[in-house]
């Protein structure tokens, strides 16, 4: 039986969901913003936030106005952000070992430490992603308008349309698409 913890903590501006969940997938569907997606603790996923500019009483009062939908079915989690988050700087916290599925406008995106299959598409913004070429078979990064750097793979293009396929021996797959802005793949 799954457990459902939700807590919305107003305090001080600063917000927190917290959901648990046994790997799998994890769906992230966000509103515009800063986000930075990184391990947690064991099985539990977390959402939190706090405003960029602490000071500005005006953005304080914003971080109310977000919202973290959550609906899961099996093992899979999906996650939708609505509202001021491109005030905000929000962390999501999963599962070390989870395959993630992300849909993003525009904004900041990094996605640290997580093990398992990728599917990124954003339309503007910037793309840093952590990978280890041992664990994927298949990586497909591409910018529209922009540039790509992945060292762990020896590329580094800017400028127009550019983009990159590379195969390994891994059990993973990576699928990166961002149509302007700057895509970084790093170990």
């Amino acid at each position: 039986m799954k457990r459902l913890f939700v807590g919305f903590v107003v305090w001080a501006a600063i917000g927190s969901l917290v959901y648990g969940q046994d790997g799998g997938l994890v769906r992230l569907k966000l509103s515009s913003g800063d986000y930075t997606v990184r391990p947690g603790n064991g099985d539990r996923i977390s959402v939190h936030w706090q405003p960029n500019e602490p000071e500005n009483k005006k953005k304080l009062e914003e971080m109310k106005k977000i919202k973290v939908h959550v609906e899961t079915s099996g093992l899979i989690t999906t996650i939708r952000t609505e509202g001021p988050t491109r005030h905000a700087r929000m962390v999501i916290e999963i599962p070390a070992r989870t395959d993630l599925y992300l849909r993003m406008r525009a904004g900041d995106v990094r996605i640290q430490g997580i093990e398992g299959n990728k599917d990124i598409h954003m339309t503007a913004g910037d793309l840093n992603i952590d990978v280890s070429p041992a664990s994927y078979s298949q990586v497909n990064a591409s910018v529209t308008l922009g540039d790509l750097q992945a060292t762990p793979f020896r590329i580094s293009k800017d400028g127009f349309k550019n983009s990159f396929e590379w195969r390994g021996y891994g059990e993973y797959t990576l699928r990166a698409s961002l149509f302007a802005g700057d895509l970084t793949l790093r170990e």
